[in-house]
């Protein structure tokens, strides 16, 4: 399990970063709504993690091991993202800056805040997308034993 974490969760953190580089980049990484793009990232990596790890265990049966691996999956990479922009924050004053004069909870914002808000936002996605990715492959492996 730990391996299919940390392989899929580290492969996570980088599209992270790597989306948000780009963008940045592009003079985008000030538009809020581009944080949905990092949906797509999580979800998929997500994907790939849980279903790695429902061909070595049956998740069929237990829909809480599925969750749990993409919840694990997704604190190291919601984790490593979070700490990547705590950093970037603090030394790009100029962007933190912009954040807290267009966001409206920018008068508490600080790259303290900023951080621990991605962090809990990664954390309900993964929990949520976990949930429902685990119940869609342990529907689709009943379905394929049924045809067996």
């Amino acid at each position: 399990m730990r391996k299919i974490a940390f392989q899929f969760g580290l492969w996570m953190a980088a599209g992270f970063i790597l989306l948000f580089l780009s963008m940045h980049f592009l003079q985008l990484s000030h538009h809020y709504y581009l944080r949905v793009l990092n949906g797509v990232i999580h979800v998929a990596f997500l994907t790939m993690a849980i279903r790695m790890y429902s061909r070595q265990v049956s998740i069929v049966d237990n829909y809480l091991q599925g969750v749990v691996m993409g919840m694990f999956t997704s604190v190291i990479g919601v984790l490593a993202f979070s700490i990547f922009m705590f950093f970037f924050l603090v030394f790009d004053k100029g962007f933190m800056q912009q954040l807290q004069a267009s966001l409206p909870i920018g008068e508490y914002l600080n790259p303290v805040t900023a951080s621990l808000i991605i962090f809990m936002e990664g954390t309900v996605v993964s929990l949520i997308s976990s949930y429902i990715i685990t119940r869609v492959l342990g529907l689709n492996a009943e379905a394929h034993v049924a045809k067996s």
